[in-house]
């Protein structure tokens, strides 16, 4: 079995190639970028790599996950899509304005930089994380369980899915919003978990639609006994023998009121 060649690999490659996978290759580095002027993506995930090369201003995708990377390069101003999951890393350069996913999960991370005001999903989980920067408004998923976090910040109206269970302390969540579809917060001490006026008041809702439900089953399970007991008292409160005794100046509506 050849031994795979990186350097004869890469010098494959026309200048204007726009997408590179050396993924899964047992590389410890790789060669330099700057001749690939239209390198939009580049793939190097499941590799022994400890550094990255200077990356090509163009590149709008990039997966270094898997990897022993204690540090990221500068990132380019037009990278919407990072996966670094799975290194070293103790903390992340300044993130693109462009950046759309971050999916930074299985690190060392202490602090996240600022967000991308177009970042819509989020997954920082396994981390050493104690508290998240402000969310973007268009952020519609986000993971952050098996972290340090005591609390989040306020959660955007747009976000659709959202996990913080696991190993994270919470003591106080966010307000909600009104379009939320889905929360998790399992493995967590319930106990000590302070909510706002709306978290409350949907709780104290779901309380009492769960109320309703269970009256009705009990009505349904016991039904025949209820109406063994109340047969004879239905009969006497409405038997007709109440209208025999009817007056030509009697109400007859205040009559039947009473009946």
């Amino acid at each position: 079995m050849n031994e795979f060649n990186i350097e004869e690999y890469f010098d494959s490659f026309p200048d204007d190639v726009d997408r590179i996978d050396v993924s899964d290759e047992y590389l410890n580095y790789l060669p330099d970028l700057s001749r690939f002027k239209k390198l939009k993506e580049l793939y190097c995930n499941g590799n022994y790599l400890t550094s990255l090369p200077v990356l090509p201003k163009t590149l709008e995708k990039l997966n270094c996950g898997y990897n022993g990377l204690t540090l990221l390069p500068n990132l380019p101003e037009n990278l919407k899509v990072l996966y670094c999951s799975n290194n070293q890393l103790t903390s992340l350069p300044v993130l693109p304005e462009k950046l759309k996913e971050l999916y930074c999960f299985n690190n060392k991370l202490t602090s996240l930089p600022v967000l991308s005001e177009k970042l819509n999903e989020l997954n920082c989980s396994n981390n050493q994380l104690t508290l998240l920067p402000n969310l973007p408004e268009n952020l519609t998923e986000l993971y952050c369980s098996h972290n340090n976090l005591t609390s989040l910040p306020v959660l955007p109206e747009k976000i659709k899915y959202i996990s913080y269970n696991g190993n994270n302390k919470l003591m106080l969540l966010p307000i909600l919003p009104e379009k939320l579809e889905k929360l998790y917060f399992y493995n967590n001490p319930k106990n000590k978990i302070i909510v706002d006026n709306y978290c409350f008041k949907t709780i104290k809702k779901n309380i009492k639609i769960l109320n309703n439900f269970r009256y009705l089953y009990y009505c349904l399970k016991y039904r025949k006994r209820f109406l063994r007991i109340m047969e004879p008292i239905i009969k006497k409160r409405y038997h007709p023998r109440y209208l025999y005794d009817l007056k030509e100046e009697d109400d007859l509506d205040k009559k039947l009121g009473e009946w």
